[in-house]
Protein backbone atom coordinates (compact mmCIF):
# COMPACT_ATOMS: atom_id res chain seq x y z
CA UNK A 1 0.00 0.00 0.00
CA UNK A 2 1.28 3.38 -1.10
CA UNK A 3 1.09 6.33 1.25
CA UNK A 4 -1.28 9.06 0.61
CA UNK A 5 0.28 12.46 -0.66
CA UNK A 6 -1.56 15.72 -1.66
CA UNK A 7 0.50 18.78 -3.13
CA UNK A 8 -1.62 21.81 -4.07
CA UNK A 9 -1.24 24.01 -7.52
CA UNK A 10 -2.34 27.00 -8.92
CA UNK A 11 -3.02 28.11 -12.25
CA UNK A 12 -4.79 31.32 -13.11
CA UNK A 13 -8.62 30.88 -11.46
CA UNK A 14 -8.52 27.12 -11.56
CA UNK A 15 -6.84 24.92 -8.47
CA UNK A 16 -5.28 21.92 -8.60
CA UNK A 17 -5.08 19.32 -6.02
CA UNK A 18 -2.94 16.33 -6.36
CA UNK A 19 -3.08 13.16 -5.05
CA UNK A 20 -1.73 9.96 -4.69
CA UNK A 21 -1.50 6.33 -3.24
CA UNK A 22 -4.27 5.49 -1.65
CA UNK A 23 -7.02 7.70 -1.18
CA UNK A 24 -8.57 5.77 1.77
CA UNK A 25 -10.73 6.27 4.91
CA UNK A 26 -7.78 7.63 6.37
CA UNK A 27 -6.34 9.48 3.97
CA UNK A 28 -9.71 11.53 2.76
CA UNK A 29 -9.61 14.00 5.52
CA UNK A 30 -6.67 15.57 4.45
CA UNK A 31 -7.83 15.62 0.84
CA UNK A 32 -10.88 17.23 1.90
CA UNK A 33 -8.85 19.74 4.18
CA UNK A 34 -7.24 20.78 1.25
CA UNK A 35 -10.17 20.90 -1.28
CA UNK A 36 -11.92 23.23 1.72
CA UNK A 37 -8.34 25.52 2.07
CA UNK A 38 -8.16 26.14 -2.02
CA UNK A 39 -12.14 26.68 -2.15
CA UNK A 40 -12.03 28.84 1.01
CA UNK A 41 -8.87 30.92 -0.83
CA UNK A 42 -11.46 31.89 -3.47
CA UNK A 43 -10.76 28.80 -6.10
CA UNK A 44 -14.22 28.45 -8.07
CA UNK A 45 -12.65 26.10 -10.30
CA UNK A 46 -10.83 22.69 -9.11
CA UNK A 47 -8.99 20.00 -10.93
CA UNK A 48 -8.43 17.14 -8.30
CA UNK A 49 -5.77 15.05 -10.23
CA UNK A 50 -5.62 11.57 -9.48
CA UNK A 51 -3.88 10.51 -11.77
CA UNK A 52 -1.09 8.81 -9.71
CA UNK A 53 -3.68 7.29 -7.58
CA UNK A 54 -3.73 3.67 -7.08
CA UNK A 55 -7.18 3.01 -4.99
CA UNK A 56 -9.82 5.42 -3.89
CA UNK A 57 -12.44 4.05 -0.93
CA UNK A 58 -16.23 5.72 -1.21
CA UNK A 59 -14.92 7.82 1.80
CA UNK A 60 -13.29 9.71 -0.64
CA UNK A 61 -15.80 9.74 -3.45
CA UNK A 62 -18.13 11.38 -0.79
CA UNK A 63 -15.33 14.28 -0.27
CA UNK A 64 -15.23 14.75 -4.33
CA UNK A 65 -19.35 15.04 -4.28
CA UNK A 66 -18.79 17.36 -1.35
CA UNK A 67 -16.34 19.48 -3.12
CA UNK A 68 -18.70 19.35 -6.24
CA UNK A 69 -21.76 20.62 -4.24
CA UNK A 70 -19.95 23.01 -2.78
CA UNK A 71 -18.61 24.78 -6.10
CA UNK A 72 -21.74 24.66 -7.69
CA UNK A 73 -23.39 26.98 -4.85
CA UNK A 74 -20.77 29.69 -5.78
CA UNK A 75 -20.87 28.71 -9.74
CA UNK A 76 -17.82 26.97 -10.22
CA UNK A 77 -17.14 23.74 -11.34
CA UNK A 78 -14.69 20.17 -10.32
CA UNK A 79 -12.77 17.90 -12.68
CA UNK A 80 -11.29 14.89 -12.04
CA UNK A 81 -7.84 13.62 -13.86
CA UNK A 82 -8.19 9.54 -13.68
CA UNK A 83 -6.05 7.40 -15.87
CA UNK A 84 -6.69 4.02 -13.39
CA UNK A 85 -9.11 1.95 -15.14
CA UNK A 86 -9.91 0.46 -11.85
CA UNK A 87 -10.47 3.82 -10.07
CA UNK A 88 -12.72 5.37 -13.19
CA UNK A 89 -14.72 2.22 -13.04
CA UNK A 90 -15.19 2.56 -9.43
CA UNK A 91 -16.35 6.44 -10.58
CA UNK A 92 -18.59 4.84 -13.04
CA UNK A 93 -20.52 2.46 -10.56
CA UNK A 94 -21.11 5.22 -8.05
CA UNK A 95 -23.32 6.83 -10.88
CA UNK A 96 -20.74 10.00 -11.11
CA UNK A 97 -19.96 9.63 -14.81
CA UNK A 98 -22.10 12.40 -15.70
CA UNK A 99 -21.78 14.41 -12.56
CA UNK A 100 -18.18 14.82 -12.25
CA UNK A 101 -16.00 14.91 -15.46
CA UNK A 102 -13.25 12.67 -15.88
CA UNK A 103 -10.28 13.68 -18.29
CA UNK A 104 -7.24 11.67 -18.86
CA UNK A 105 -5.08 14.18 -18.60
CA UNK A 106 -4.11 17.36 -16.29
CA UNK A 107 -4.20 19.38 -19.37
CA UNK A 108 -7.37 17.98 -20.68
CA UNK A 109 -9.42 18.79 -17.67
CA UNK A 110 -7.60 22.14 -17.32
CA UNK A 111 -8.75 22.97 -20.64
CA UNK A 112 -12.61 21.80 -19.56
CA UNK A 113 -12.52 24.37 -17.07
CA UNK A 114 -10.76 26.93 -18.64
CA UNK A 115 -13.75 27.58 -21.18
CA UNK A 116 -16.09 27.89 -18.04
CA UNK A 117 -13.96 29.94 -16.12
Amino acid sequence: MSPFFVREDSSDDIAVIVADGYIDFDAAPTLKQNIVHQIDAGSRHLVIDLSAAEFIDSTAIGVLVGALKRLQESSGSLAVVCTNENICYIFDIAGLGDMIPLHRSRDDALSSLARVA
